[in-house]
């Protein structure tokens, strides 16, 4: 049987007498959730002679539980009250008794976590049914927070290294890249590829990487021979029949037991880990032996028991029987049984409480040695600067207050955001398939259309979509391939090459691809919190001073602040407020700040800026949050004449015609460090930025784009690689994307109150990017450029007085009188209620879930009317708050339909928004109303707006919106 629900109640463990003597146990009171009493095969009758181990007085280690000499199931506690676990507690919660091992459960449960106990112990006491924990019971704390089995394996290390590692981040060092290399060959080795022509590839593909860290080519390979040695030579001993299977990289999943990993390798269903180090002792290091059994308690969920696992130490065939004594043998086999897997399941439980309320350890919940600890040394300096108590001790002074509250405040930001992660990691399996397509989460009934082996051995997946099913996932995502069950099925990590009506995706392993899922990753989270770590450990004093509210920002002698006047040749000549942003750009010894509203040219604005960094020897990092705004910088730079620029990404993330100056990060080692070091400019998104790659370079300026949709350590992640930095963005656009709940508006200083004076705000930290932050707190470092090229008078009104006090205005006659006509479309011809660029139309529709059918219909009818009238299709754009509703839209025209956040960026000369909301304003678009202001910011000559007027009438803002549409 299996319980399930919310902790309500902890109890302390207690020493109890029993007829086999004196006995530990503890008591939790959960609250079941649902379905959350299952019977399982394991379920005992309680009927029956013993029914179960409880029953009997033993557990899984022969000890004694419950049982009487007449048979009654009771415990006496030291005061020798009788206290049986209940089923109801008369309030709809159940007491379960912990024995055992599991008593070590509640020195980390705490209320309001989730408990799951499974083959749980049913008996009766006095007519009441009772509960308790037995031989074959684990509990299991937090089961939807998924814990990688590499981090269960750095916790058993050491608590205090699980921690530094998700600070720091993964380091770019020979070790790693090495490591990598080798599981790289391990794997085509399993594939059958040729050992040397394996080598070659894979060396030749960490080119960059092993030229950043001053190594040869030839060097790496011959280690990386002797490492694949081991492997070789393992394979060839350990033959397989027909029947038998290797699996390489293998994902595996844990709704149970709430882990997560990809297993090195299969063999005949054991796991096989490989370690690029070496081990002369008989028996593997107890942390790979975790490692490994955490794989193993998968595998059993899964039907497939495995009580071997391997540990293969690829060092130990490089190494002279002269130089070392013991065992040299690489290959190290060990027997997993319930003991150890017990005990995987309860250093899992440590790490899920840790994150549950954001603690951090201190190193003494291990037995970890500190003296012989190559993280000794970081550990006591980050335990030192972050004031934190460490078994290692402690070194340096201690960051100032505020740096400390800035940093607990984003830390526990940004772990709520890792929660938000795991939660859509439950929806795996929370939801069904169609729960999953409805939410745009999963493409299903997928038919399979063939698999075909690469030559790199890797596997190429087609498929055909049977309908129009739309989904987040795009071209170039990572997404989970399986053959319709991702969770207890075949399901391969996999990158998405293809997604229209063929599907096509390349993995490690063949799948019948019959699904494709949105797989959440953590690696934008992880990236923040080294962000977050490198400023507030390493960051420059001077710069955190200005950040920290403790000096002004300071500009070199210039005439920004004057408007262009004196004697220097402007930058740009018609526009004085571009040319503001640039001599404020260059003069700034801290930050400059650029205000680009809608159309104001920021584009135009960054490469004059950068362009005048160049020509003063400046090195800059041109960054963005999205590879289309870094892209669409990049050419306006390039058409500005610059063309010695380096572009930092994935072929799949970068445009096409910006291919040619991307970063190979293949080839010789020197060669293409040196292509990166040398560049004047470099171009990569801010995940990019935070990557072990990027953060060996040391820039200039960082002039980052799009920085108000950044969340404040993202911004960091490319500031903290230059000297000074410029944000451009508009925080009366779309904010920081942040998966965690809480809504907020305004921005807070690093103390945590409002710049403007306001109440401080108790919600995500997170959903205020630094860009609003500092604009707030130091408006003179910043220039609104406040004429705009894109929209007509009559659309830019609402947007200028709602959102920038009326400064944004038309850069000129033309653009302020721009109309269709101009495009030669016949105006007469349309409907009257499109006779006017602004028009709104009421389709007296009804919302069905996401969509509205009726409001669908008669956008269709509007987009048809404006081509009918000689608009362009391609020049037609219809946004939609729900992705449902862009579907529902897409069968009807074929003009581009998509979400506000896919618009953003972009323009056409005709937009329709679809508001879908028939009763409560509920969706996106209406979460904040600058999602609003993106919208209708997206028309040049048109703009229809289609909606239930009642409905919008109910808020203030709606109704002017209504007001001035209708005008």
């Amino acid at each position: 049987m299996k319980l399930r629900g919310r902790i309500v109640d902890v109890g302390d463990e207690r020493e109890v007498e029993t007829k086999y003597g004196s006995r530990s146990l503890a008591e939790v009171t959960v609250r079941p959730e649902g379905d959350g009493w299952v019977p399982d095969g394991g379920q005992t009758d309680s009927g029956d002679a013993d029914h179960g181990r409880a029953a009997r007085g033993e557990d899984g280690d022969g000890q004694t539980t419950l049982g009487d000499a007449d048979g009654e199931t009771s415990l006496s506690d030291a005061d020798g009250e009788t206290t049986p676990a209940e089923r109801d507690t008369g309030d709809g919660t159940v007491r379960l008794t912990l024995w055992g091992k599991w008593t070590h459960t509640v020195e980390h449960a705490e209320v309001g976590m989730e408990l799951l106990a499974i083959d749980v112990e049913e008996s009766e006491y006095r007519g009441e049914t009772t509960y308790a924990t037995g031989g074959d019971s684990r509990v299991v704390l937090e089961p939807g927070f998924l814990v990688d089995v590499t981090d269960i394996r750095s916790w058993v290390q050491c608590p205090r290294m699980y921690y530094l590692n998700k600070l720091s981040g993964i380091p770019l060092n020979y070790p790693v890249v090495k490591g990598t290399i080798v599981h790289e060959v391990f794997g085509d080795l399993l594939r059958d590829r040729d050992l040397e022509d394996s080598i070659d590839e894979r060396v030749r593909e960490a080119g960059l990487e092993l030229g950043l860290l001053g190594r040869d080519a030839d060097e790496v390979r011959d280690e990386v021979r002797r490492n694949a040695a081991a492997i070789e030579g393992w394979l060839q001993q350990g033959t397989l029949t027909e029947e038998d299977a290797w699996r390489s990289e293998y994902t595996l999943i844990s709704p149970t037991f709430g882990i997560k990993g990809r297993a090195d390798a299969l063999r005949r269903g054991m796991p096989v880990e490989l370690k690029t180090g070496k081990n002369t002792n008989r028996e593997p290091r107890f942390q790979d032996k975790i490692q490994a059994a955490a794989y193993a308690l998968v595998l059993a969920e899964r039907g497939v028991p495995a009580d071997t696992g391997t540990l293969l130490y690829t060092k130990n065939t490089a190494l002279e029987r002269h130089e070392e004594s013991g065992d040299l043998s690489p290959a190290k086999e060990f027997s997993i049984g319930d003991g150890l897997l017990d005990f995987v399941v309860r250093t899992r439980n440590e790490i899920a409480a840790m994150e549950f309320d954001v603690s951090v350890p201190t190193g003494y919940e291990a037995d970890a040695r500190c003296e012989y600890c190559f993280e000794q040394d970081t550990c006591m300096v980050v335990s030192g600067r972050l004031d934190q108590e460490s078994k290692a001790g402690q070194i340096g002074e201690a960051v100032p207050e505020d740096e400390l509250e800035y940093f607990e405040r984003f830390y526990r930001a940004i772990e709520a955001e890792r929660r938000a992660v795991h939660a859509e990691y439950r929806k795996l399996w929370e939801q069904s398939a169609e729960e999953r397509a409805e939410d745009d989460r999963a493409l299903i009934g997928l038919e399979p259309a063939g698999n075909e082996e690469l030559d790199d051995g890797r596997w190429e997946m087609r498929a055909r979509k049977s309908d129009d099913a739309v989904s987040k996932l795009r071209e170039g995502d990572v997404a989970l391939a399986s053959d319709g069950d991702p969770v207890d099925g075949h399901a391969e990590l996999c990158r998405i090459r293809e997604l229209g009506e063929a599907v096509v995706v390349t993995a490690d392993e063949p799948v019948s691809l019959r699904r494709l899922d949105v797989y959440p990753s953590e690696i934008g989270v992880d990236r923040m919190l080294t962000a977050l770590h490198d400023f507030v450990l390493k960051g420059d004093p001077d710069r955190k001073d200005v950040l920290f509210g403790r000096r002004e920002p300071e500009f070199a002698d210039g005439d920004a602040s004057e408007g262009g006047e004196g004697d220097r040749e402007p930058y740009v000549d018609n526009n004085a407020a571009q040319d503001r942003a640039v001599q404020m750009a260059v003069d700034a010894e801290d930050f400059a700040l650029v205000h680009g509203p809608p159309g104001t040219g920021k584009t135009y604005t960054i490469a004059q800026i950068v362009a005048a960094l160049v020509d003063r020897g400046q090195r800059v990092l041109l960054s963005a949050f999205t590879n289309r705004a870094v892209d669409n910088a990049l050419e306006a730079i390039r058409e500005r004449g610059i063309d010695d620029v380096v572009r930092v990404g994935t072929e799949n993330g970068v445009r096409e015609d910006m291919l040619d100056v991307r970063l190979e990060r293949g080839g010789d080692p020197n060669e293409r460090a040196a292509a990166l070091r040398d560049a004047p400019v470099v171009a990569a998104t801010t995940s990019t930025c935070g990557s072990r790659v990027m953060r060996e370079n040391a820039f200039d300026v960082a002039l980052v784009d799009e920085a108000s949709q950044l969340t404040e350590p993202g911004t960091l992640a490319a500031v903290e690689l230059a000297d000074r930095f410029v944000l451009v963005g508009d925080h009366e656009q779309l904010p920081p994307v942040v998966q965690a709940s809480g809504t907020q508006r305004g921005a807070a200083s690093p103390n945590g109150s409002s710049a403007s004076g306001e109440e401080p705000r108790p919600a995500n930290d997170l959903q205020t990017s630094l860009f609003e932050r500092l604009i707030e707190t130091y408006p003179d470092a910043s220039v609104l450029l406040d004429r705009q090229y894109r929209m007509s008078q009559r659309i830019q009104a609402f947007s200028s007085r709602e959102f920038y006090d009326g400064a944004l205005r038309p850069a000129n006659g033309a653009v302020a009188a721009q109309r269709l006509s101009d495009l030669g479309v016949d105006e007469g011809a349309l409907p009257p209620a499109l006779g006017d660029p602004v028009a709104f139309v009421d389709p007296d529709g009804e919302r069905v879930g996401n969509t509205n059918p009726t409001e669908a219909d008669r956008v269709a009818e509007i987009v048809d009317a404006y081509v009918a009238a000689g608009v362009d299709p391609d020049d037609v754009g219809v946004i939609a708050p729900f992705r449902a509703q862009v579907a529902e839209i897409g069968r009807r025209t074929d003009v581009t339909v998509d979400t506000v956040d896919r618009f953003q960026g972009s323009a056409k000369e005709v937009i329709v928004v679809s508001f879908v909301a028939t009763d409560a304003l509920d969706g996106p678009i209406f979460e904040d109303y600058r999602r609003i202001n993106v919208a209708l910011t997206r028309a040049k000559k048109a703009l229809a707006l289609v909606g239930d007027a009642e409905a919008l009438s109910t808020e203030p803002f709606y109704e002017r919106l209504l007001d001035w549409a209708r005008r």
